[in-house]
């Protein structure tokens, strides 16, 4: 199969490949499903919010809330306004590589903190911390809504 639609086709490959290694964890195989989470953050939040920026809704935080959607709390800087906000802040953290690791007291992984910087400066203008599921939550709340987009209408870039 080709890709018809880039963002949307490799979106749908990311989820499949994330559920095929999470499905490989659960079955004792040595896979790193937390690496290939934030691998998978190319595919489900960095591609399609460049394709779709302009488009991506301005939904509140409260409705994303009664929506089933993970809203983090901001830990540093101003919380965001809305999806498009939010989406925004997560993508250049990840893209900027503006992630850290954390973890329990048995040494296992379990947040992501993500920051955003101002340029010049490199002082932190936004931080949240995430677990792997929140954080897995929020890239499939977001696929779903570029998926069922492009699934309707294929020629157009608006969500």
């Amino acid at each position: 199969m080709d890709y018809e639609n880039v963002v949307r086709d490799f979106a749908k490959r990311t989820r499949k490949n994330l559920e095929y290694i999470e499905q490989g964890k659960k079955e004792g195989n040595e896979v790193y499903e937390i690496t290939h989470l934030i691998n998978s953050c190319l595919g489900l939040l960095v591609l399609p919010h460049e394709n779709y920026i302009n488009s991506i809704p301005t939904t509140s935080l409260d409705k994303l809330k009664d929506q089933g959607w993970v809203v983090p709390q901001t830990i540093n800087g101003t919380q965001p306004n809305d999806l498009k906000d939010l989406i925004r802040l997560l993508r250049n953290g990840v893209a900027h590589c503006n992630i850290a690791f954390t973890a329990d007291s048995e040494s296992k992984l379990d947040t992501l903190k993500i920051w955003n910087t101002q340029p010049r400066s490199g002082e932190k203008t936004w931080e949240t911390e995430l677990g792997f599921e929140e954080l897995r939550s929020i890239l499939f709340k977001f696929s779903d809504l570029i998926l069922e987009h492009s699934e309707h209408d294929q020629t157009s870039d608006k969500l």
